[in-house]
Formats: structure tokens, sequence, C-alpha cells
């Protein structure tokens, strides 16, 4: 397993930051506890926009090409769009296995697809992010996903218990590599210019890993 550094930059302003999606304006970030998605600067970690979210115990943001921004929430067992311009809600749809058991953590875009794990599970899933309707699953190889982020063609996600970073391959799920997080805990994740970027929901640091 490849070793690597933590390197502690900022605290974020939320009291509970539980995942993290990372863009050319700035570190989107999605916090638990308040239930705010807030734009922070990578250099300091200050604020440069927020919304708030009628969602509960959220974990997990990513934005889509339309510059809609998704969040899961866990406690509601939904994924929910809001419209950046304007805060509102547009669009949202419950998550499998729709029991009311399986809250979502990690989200990620691509190709038009809604990406997501559901921890209790075990599994990484594509979704219809119009519908929500399933396309495949792949296992998410841990005890407890959180983050996930794409690297190329393949996949990235991160175990809380495990403190370890997997990379999937995202059509069978097999393991391609492994990286292991000392501390702090990792919860949300996303990559930024070739880097690991992490938080801890606890300490509300955000991280960067260094070979």
């Amino acid at each position: 397993m490849p070793a690597f550094k933590s390197r502690v930059l900022w605290k974020t302003p939320g009291p509970q930051p539980n995942g993290l999606q990372a863009t050319a304006d700035g570190l989107w970030v999605i916090d638990q506890k308040d239930d705010k998605i807030y734009l922070l600067d990578y250099v300091d970690g200050s604020v440069k926009e927020t919304i708030q979210t009628r969602c509960k115990h959220s974990s997990g943001i990513t934005l889509d090409d339309a510059g809609g921004i998704w969040v899961a929430s866990t406690w509601t067992f939904e994924l929910v769009r809001y419209d950046r311009r304007t805060g509102q809600e547009t669009n949202a749809f419950k998550t499998p296995p729709y029991d009311g058991k399986n809250g979502v953590h990690g989200l990620e875009w691509r190709d038009g697809a809604i990406w997501f794990n559901a921890p209790k599970t075990g599994r990484i899933y594509r979704a219809d992010p119009n519908t929500g309707s399933i396309y495949g699953s792949i296992s998410s190889h841990g005890d407890r996903a959180h983050g996930m982020a794409w690297d190329g063609n393949t996949l990235w996600c991160v175990d809380t218990n495990r403190c370890v970073i997997f990379q999937l391959d995202p059509e069978t799920g097999l393991i391609l590599d492994a990286v292991g997080v000392s501390q702090p805990e990792p919860h949300g994740m996303t990559r930024w210019q070739g880097k690991f970027w992490l938080c801890d929901a606890t300490s509300r640091e955000v991280f960067i890993l260094e070979r």
C-alpha cells in the first residue's frame, strides 16, 4: 500500500463536514449538522457561497453538467438537487434499496449518471438522475464507505472504518490499488490537482494526502 502523509489545511465553517467536491470555483462542502452547502476557498477555507438545504444528516455532494448541486440526505433516504443560482430544489428521488434503512454517503457525477454508495449495503450504485432508476452496482469493499472521486477512468472510494481509499474498476468493482489514511478520520473526499482532499466530520479539519 503506498505511503502517504496527511497535512491539515484548515477547518470548515460548518460543525460537521461530511462531503466534498472539488471544482474550478472552489471546494464544495456539505455539512451533516447544519445541512448547509458551502463553497470554500482552497487556500484558507473562507466562505464564497452558502445554500441552506432541507436535507437531514447530509453526507455526499456533487455537481452535474448543468451546474446543479446534488446532496445525499442520509436520514430521509434521498438524493436532492439544488439550482446553484437560486438555491431552489429542482429534483429529488429515494435511494435504494427503498426500505428506509440505507442512507447514502458519497456522491459523484459521470457521463450523465449519478454514482452513490450506501454503506449498509456495501455497494456503489449508478443511477439515472431524472428518475432514480438504477443502472447497476459494484462492491465498495469496506465497512463504511464515504467519499468518492474519479481519477481518469477509475473510481476511488474511502472507507472510514478501515481508513483506506480503494481504487476501483467502475465496471467490475475490482480493487486496483489502495491508499492508507492514518489521521484525521476520513469522511468526505474529492480529488483536486492530482491530490486527495478529505475532511473529518468530528474535528472539522480539511486535509490533503502527500507522499
